[in-house]
C-alpha cells in the first residue's frame, strides 16, 4: 500500500524537502550552541488548501496548507517520520514549518501516508 500511495503522490504531486534539525549542546564558557545537525530527505507530496470547515482558527489557521506526504523518499527507502517543528520546502522554494495536527496513516502498522499541517513563516 505504501508503494501505491507513493506512485500516486509522485504522479500528481511535487518533490518536497523535509529538514529536521537536532539540538546542539550549550557551552556556558563561550555562550555558543554547537553540534546542531540538520538532516534532509526528499519525498513526493501534494500540497492543498484546507477545507474551510476544517479551519478552526486555533489548530488549523487561515493560510495553513495541508500536505499529504509519501511514506517513501525519492530513492524508494522508508521516509524517517516527520515530526512537529520540521521544515518543509516545496518545489517553489517556499519554506513551511510542520505544526499540529500531524497524522500518520498506518492501518496495518506500516505508514502509508503522512497527513501534515504546514504554516508559513
Amino acid at each position: 500500500m505504501a508503494a501505491t500511495a507513493n506512485r500516486m503522490l509522485k504522479r500528481r504531486g511535487q518533490t518536497i524537502t523535509v529538514s529536521h534539525t537536532t539540538d546542539g549542546t550549550y557551552d556556558p564558557t563561550t555562550g555558543q550552541i554547537s553540534g546542531a545537525v540538520t538532516t534532509t530527505q526528499t519525498v513526493a507530496g501534494i500540497m492543498i488548501e484546507w477545507d474551510a470547515r476544517q479551519i478552526d482558527g486555533t489548530l488549523i489557521k487561515v493560510g495553513d496548507r495541508r500536505l499529504l506526504l509519501s511514506p517513501l523518499n525519492t530513492s524508494g527507502a522508508a521516509l524517517t517520520a516527520p515530526v512537529l517543528g520540521d521544515t518543509v520546502t516545496d518545489a517553489a522554494s517556499v519554506i513551511y514549518t510542520l505544526v499540529a495536527p500531524l497524522k500518520t496513516m498506518a492501518p496495518a502498522g506500516t505508514a502509508i501516508l503522512y497527513d501534515c499541517n504546514l504554516r508559513c513563516g
